[in-house]
């Protein structure tokens, strides 16, 4: 539905700290941080214009030794007139 998610990860006071974006054509939908501290936000929705975007759970990993570092979620968006929703799940950035 042609929503793009981009993340950006930073060390902020010595933790790894994600920032989400979530734009469309319809605009800006929002932002999620997470970190080890909060690793996981719930039931989150944004909307641009008639664009809806449900945020079930997205979760945070953050890199450690041979583990990468992972940002995943997983809910629900429509088209950019309101219209045909559709369920996700994906991860949305690794790093390492």
């Amino acid at each position: 539905n042609s929503i793009k998610a981009t993340t950006v990860v930073s060390i902020v006071s010595g933790m790894q700290v994600s920032v989400t974006t979530f734009t469309s054509p319809a605009g800006n939908l929002g932002s999620i941080t997470l970190s080890p501290v909060q690793p996981t936000a719930t039931n989150v929705e944004f909307k641009a214009g008639s664009q809806k975007l449900q945020i079930d759970i997205i979760s945070f990993r953050a890199q450690f030794g041979l583990d990468s570092g992972q940002v995943t979620a997983s809910g629900r968006a429509t088209d950019q007139d309101g219209n045909n929703e559709t369920a996700f799940a994906k991860q949305i950035a690794a790093w390492s």
